[in-house]
């Protein structure tokens, strides 16, 4: 009982020296680059797809628990992504301009200024086809987010991976296309982090 009451001590501890600094509430701005890609399931012979550079830019708002190494994070993000999708021989550069919205929740973990995080949640995403083609694409998706992350004072940087949930409306004969992506993502904040 006693080792485990240390171990909740430590860990109350370390989240404290993490958000001693920080203050409640933080907004800030971000960018970063990407790979992103399509993923095919269903009916998908004759179907191929490869990947492209994708990019982000925006704003962040973050609010930190008190004592505890928990944090919220909201983020408003103009993406795009994209990459080709192949049908039998023909390609097509399907590219989508979105407007993104992770909802973000995490642990942070620091010493000495460098706070280490691990975060995950839902993202809302409003698509824009730069040129639909044939295909008849989802205005609004629902996708998800995991990864890691380090703050250094204001300066923050985050690893992390996404996935949608099906973009185009569902054709006879098509598989299920999803949008996935490793993003790298550089902010600032403002107020204390």
């Amino acid at each position: 009982m006693k080792k485990i009451l240390t171990l909740l001590i430590g860990l109350f501890l370390i989240g404290a020296t993490a958000n001693a600094q920080d203050g409640l509430f933080s907004l800030g701005v971000k960018g970063g680059i990407g790979a992103s890609s399509y993923d095919l399931s269903g009916p998908v012979t004759g179907w191929t797809t490869e990947g492209s550079a994708s990019w982000h830019v925006g704003g962040m708002f973050r609010t930190n628990i008190p004592v505890l190494p928990i944090y919220a994070q909201i983020e408003a993000l103009y993406s795009r992504v994209g990459g080709t999708i192949s049908y039998q021989g023909v390609s097509d550069e399907a590219y989508i301009n979105r407007f993104d919205v992770p909802i973000l929740v995490g642990l942070k973990f620091g010493l000495l200024g460098i706070s280490a995080r691990a975060f995950g949640g839902a993202v809302a995403q409003s698509n824009f086809p730069e040129d639909a083609g044939d295909l008849e694409y989802e205005n609004f998706t629902w996708g998800w987010q995991a990864g890691l992350g380090a703050d250094i004072k204001k300066l923050t940087v985050d690893v992390k991976y996404e996935s949608g949930s099906d973009l185009i409306t569902q054709q006879t004969n098509a598989p299920s296309i999803k949008s996935t992506q490793w993003i790298l993502s550089v902010g600032y904040f403002f107020g204390g982090n």
